[in-house]
């Protein structure tokens, strides 16, 4: 039972870390504009209105930070590359 126990629990971490790096792969590589526009839609209904933009503006200043944003958009060459 406790070995069952165990192997349950390696699961669910094994599964939350997998989650946690598929987020983490669909906020990579946003432009500023698009950042904005899902933190915007995601925190909509929890912040107030008034101070939304500001909250926003700290959480996109910190991903320019650490690099996560793209500074200008992707050039599409007709490729799909």
């Amino acid at each position: 039972m406790k070995t069952l126990f165990r192997l349950a629990f390696l699961a669910a971490i094994a599964f939350g870390i997998m989650k946690l790096m598929e987020e983490k792969k669909n906020w990579e590589g946003l432009t500023e504009d698009e950042a904005r526009y899902k933190i915007n839609e995601k925190l909509s209904p929890r912040v107030p209105a008034e101070k939304l933009d500001q909250v926003t503006d700290q959480i996109v200043t910190q991903m320019k930070a650490r690099g996560v944003l793209r500074t200008e958009p992707a050039v599409d060459n007709g490729h799909g590359i």
